[in-house]
């Protein structure tokens, strides 16, 4: 399966390779913390996939943010502020960390770079200093949705600034071509999508690769912190957000965390 941008900015796996690039992890891996690995059953059977939001969804209230850009959250409290699978609608829940998740990932185009290290911000020049991740897989025996959620804390205002460059990028880059480390090519077409303001800089992005599937995220900035919530409908044609709702949970739990 081709390594497009949009599969490999998904975290999720499940046996087997879903998305390339994010395969099973070894026991050398980022283990759990007393949640279901990827390898074990899941806690919750598999169940219909959900309907996710669609491009102009509706939404409760805006959550605001009074957390500190100069006080990046540490990886610790990141795992714990991230969605439990209690939070998450029924499916295999994960939170390895999937390999490849830093793998170098160029534009054809230099001025889209940005872009593609908000969609991959592990391989950015600017890297994080604490990052936690979960997903779910929804659908057996093959999923056929995953939903997924990435927290990233920066120092300063470096998760400003990373997000502010991809918006700008955005603009100019709606088909996004890029090269792997691999020399293979992928393209997926990017729009910015409506969305309300969450926490103090939101950032919704639909996509579409050319190789199928379809989806979107959610970028939301709360302090130094930025929070990544992705939907991937594997054979969907229609790209589409993650549930509002969900989104707004995500940013709740980092806006309490910021203020401790």
């Amino acid at each position: 399966m081709r390594k497009s941008l949009f599969r490999l900015s998904t975290v999720a796996v499940v046996g087997s390779v879903l998305f390339a690039a994010t395969a099973c992890g070894s026991d050398d891996d980022k283990k759990d913390s007393g949640k279901p690995a990827a390898n074990t059953t899941a806690t919750n059977p598999p169940a219909a996939a959900p309907s996710p939001s669609a491009v102009a969804p509706s939404t409760p209230a805006p959550v605001s943010s009074a957390a500190s850009a100069g006080t990046p959250l540490t990886a610790a409290q990141l795992e714990k502020a991230v969605l439990a699978a209690s939070d998450l609608p029924q499916g295999m829940y994960l939170t390895r960390e999937p390999r490849g998740a830093a793998e170098r990932v160029t534009a054809t185009s230099p001025e889209c770079q940005p872009l593609t290290d908000l969609l991959l911000p592990r391989q950015g020049a600017t890297k994080p200093v604490g990052v936690a991740q979960a997903a779910v897989t929804i659908g057996a025996p093959t999923p056929s949705t995953v939903i997924a959620t990435e927290l990233f804390s920066y120092t300063g205002t470096d998760a400003e600034t990373i997000l502010g460059k991809a918006r700008t990028a955005l603009g100019k880059c709606g088909s996004l071509s890029t090269k792997d480390a691999e020399g293979e090519a992928s393209t997926v077409k990017h729009a910015e999508a409506t969305h309300p303001k969450l926490g103090d800089d939101t950032l919704a992005i639909t996509s579409t690769p050319a190789d199928g599937g379809a989806g979107g995220q959610v970028v939301v900035r709360v302090g130094s912190t930025l929070i990544v919530v992705r939907v991937v409908e594997v054979t969907g044609t229609t790209p589409k957000l993650p549930d509002t709702a969900l989104v707004t949970k995500q940013v709740e739990k980092i806006v309490a965390a910021a203020k401790g």
